[in-house]
């Protein structure tokens, strides 16, 4: 592509994601620290030569444009700097309009004679303006290096592959799912459907009925914002639980493909409306549900159909899993770690390699795999005196808690008090947020998996939840001292001292509660126990606001 024309034109349909593609190509050439690389919607030529001039400027020169008159002669002047074989990219929206194309066509002789390779990327449904040729017109496949096209075949006739092959991201983003999700499913959503329109809802719908409460609540905050990371939220779900639909970033950024977005937010309205268990079969959903004729007036009555077995799993403090309300017994303290890991995975599964390396990281491959199937044999024969049927499966390379039973852990229930509680935050409802945040606060009987803290998986997690912990007791803290009730304000925020004793605003809390009860005594007493405890454990003295709040106290109202 580069090394065949000076001025080139790369269009595609939405969902090929040529610029992405096009990043990849520019750093396999080595080319990426030589380009310079502008985004946005369809400029002017004067405003287009300005900004690829300083663009240029900044990129090869000393930081600040050229000096001299004139749009077209600073970039000129700009282009002067460039090093050999280097790359300007003007990704745009829509066509190529008339003025990038004069633009380009005048800067081509410039470029020729200094090795710069001019390129225009421009995704959507129109057509590029040729008028003022480029040299090249690019489909974005050729991007992709020869025999790396994502294929998916997956019971899909020939024309289907095909058209999903004109879109070779959007392939890539569902092979990345197959990974992750069970693939039956994936080619269950893609089976007979055609390419376009709905394809993408069909999988969309299908995968999200499979999702935590966790993940649809990045998804929601991800089609809100278009990117995602961990800290938005719980902390625990990462941009690669969340494929097909967010394309992983560095720093654990995750960025929702546009051609994504629509389906998305469709299916995520739609189970909203019909929102039933959070853990179903691994099954897409119907296209439309199969009715049922009604029996006979008659007819002798069915028997009820006995529902999947119920287990509870506790993951905060010690472990504990209840079928059926049974406690179930295990031996083996490595079965334990390995069913904990699974249980707070999304979906409950993982892959068998992953789990490997995450337990036995150190040993060749067969002994790691003896140990594991040994581990998993003594959780079998465990849940095997309490469980009608089997509770673990391994299906598709995977180890997952079998899609039939009815399964509950109190970090899901947490994060689904919390989602509840937020969203009655928005909607005003304070008496039914502090409800949902009670619920969520009696919840947290412990730091996550407190019984084995030197597992190394676990200290993610754990951190994150205790945050998301210590949050909920300040909105909840917050709300009640809306309300007038302080006492409960006070109970709550030794809870938070509890778990972070050097929490500053928390102290302060307290000295206001104190001070509002008439306690000015304990209120006093409180500033000095933060004093002492931030010069004990961290060598600092109160912030002044926290000094200042002691100060008032003390003087009294006046």
């Amino acid at each position: 592509m580069l090394d065949a024309s000076s001025y080139t034109v790369i269009a595609g349909p939405s969902g090929s994601y040529l610029a992405e593609r096009l990043a990849s190509a520019l750093a396999a050439r080595n080319r990426w620290n030589s380009c310079v690389w502008l985004r946005g919607p369809r400029p002017s030529a004067e405003s287009l030569a300005v900004a690829l001039s300083e663009a240029c400027a900044t990129r090869w020169g000393d930081g600040g444009p050229p000096a001299g008159s004139g749009s077209r002669r600073l970039l000129e002047r700009a282009m002067l700097l460039a090093p050999p074989d280097a790359v300007v990219v003007l990704e745009t929206t829509g066509r190529v309009t008339a003025a990038i194309g004069r633009l380009m066509t005048d800067l081509r002789p410039l470029a020729v004679e200094r090795g710069i390779h001019l390129v225009v990327a421009t995704e959507g449904r129109q057509l590029p303006l040729l008028r003022y040729g480029p040299d090249a017109l690019v489909p974005p496949a050729s991007l992709w290096p020869v025999g790396e096209l994502p294929t998916l075949g997956a019971g899909l006739s020939p024309g289907a592959t095909e058209r999903i092959r004109r879109r070779p991201a959007v392939a890539a983003d569902l092979l990345e799912a197959a990974s992750i999700w069970p693939a039956d499913v994936i080619a269950d959503a893609l089976r007979g459907r055609r390419w376009p329109p709905r394809t993408l809802d069909h999988v969309t719908a299908a995968l999200l009925e499979l999702c935590t409460p966790a993940q649809r609540s990045a998804l929601e905050l991800s089609v809100l914002t278009g990117y995602w990371h961990p800290q938005l939220d719980s902390g625990v779900v990462s941009a690669t639980d969340l494929r097909p639909w967010l394309v992983p970033l560095e720093q654990s950024w995750g960025w929702l493909r546009p051609i994504w977005r629509g389906p998305l937010r469709r299916a995520l309205a739609q189970h909203g409306r019909h929102r039933g268990p959070v853990h179903r079969s691994a099954l897409p959903a119907r296209a439309s549900p199969v009715r049922t004729p009604a029996p006979p007036a008659d007819a002798p009555p069915r028997p009820a159909r006995p529902p999947g077995q119920v287990v509870q799993a506790r993951l905060f403090g010690g472990f504990e899993l209840r079928v059926d309300g049974v406690v179930v017994d295990f031996a083996g303290r490595r079965g334990v770690s390995v069913l904990r890991f699974l249980l707070a995975r999304p979906q409950h599964s993982c892959p068998r390699d992953q789990l490997l390396e995450e337990f036995w990281p150190d040993v060749d491959q067969q002994t790691s795999r003896n140990r594991l199937q040994v581990a998993i044999s003594g959780l079998r024969t465990a849940l095997r005196g309490t469980a009608d049927g089997p509770v673990l499966e391994f299906a598709a390379g995977m180890y997952r808690i079998a899609p039939s039973i009815r399964l509950s852990t109190d970090v899901d229930e947490f994060e689904a008090a919390l989602g509840a509680a937020h969203r009655a935050e928005q909607r005003g409802q304070a008496q039914t947020a502090l409800a949902a945040y009670h619920e969520a606060i009696d919840l947290y009987r412990g730091d996550f998996a407190a019984d084995v803290p030197y597992e190394s998986w676990t200290l993610l997690p754990r951190e994150s939840l205790r945050l998301r912990y210590l949050d909920a007791l300040d909105r909840t803290s917050d709300l009640a001292l809306r309300a007038g009730r302080v006492d409960d304000c006070i109970v709550l925020a030794h809870r938070v001292l509890d778990v972070d004793p050097c929490r500053e605003e928390t102290h302060r809390l307290l000295m206001r509660c104190y001070a509002r009860q008439g306690r000015t005594h304990q209120a006093l007493r409180q500033y000095e126990l933060c004093r002492r405890l931030l010069a004990a454990t961290l060598s600092v003295p109160p912030m002044p606001e926290t000094t200042a709040l002691y100060d008032s106290i003390r003087s009294g109202p006046r």
